[in-house]
């Protein structure tokens, strides 16, 4: 009888040391916040991401720019023919 009593004081000191170290865990301050964030750096990500976007965007035309010409051509051509009577 006088180990299991034994081993319940060990769980409620674990379980003490536990709570303790979560709450202590909880408490520390984010990652993120502690590294400051220079001036003007989120203009440098925008200027970056901008780049990225416009690279692709210009990909994109100069590999399907037949496409996108035959596209324009045939919303014009159907606009114009709009108005002619039949």
């Amino acid at each position: 009888m006088g180990t299991n009593s034994g081993t319940k004081g060990v769980k409620a000191l674990l379980r003490g040391l536990c709570l303790r170290g979560e709450a202590f865990f909880y408490s520390l301050p984010a990652p993120g916040l502690a590294l400051r964030r220079r001036k003007g750096q989120n203009t440098v990500e925008f200027l970056l991401m901008l780049a990225v976007v416009a690279g692709m965007a210009a990909m994109m035309a100069g590999l399907f720019h037949k496409r996108i010409l035959g596209g324009l051509f045939t919303l014009v051509g159907m606009i114009i023919g709009a108005g002619t009577p039949k």
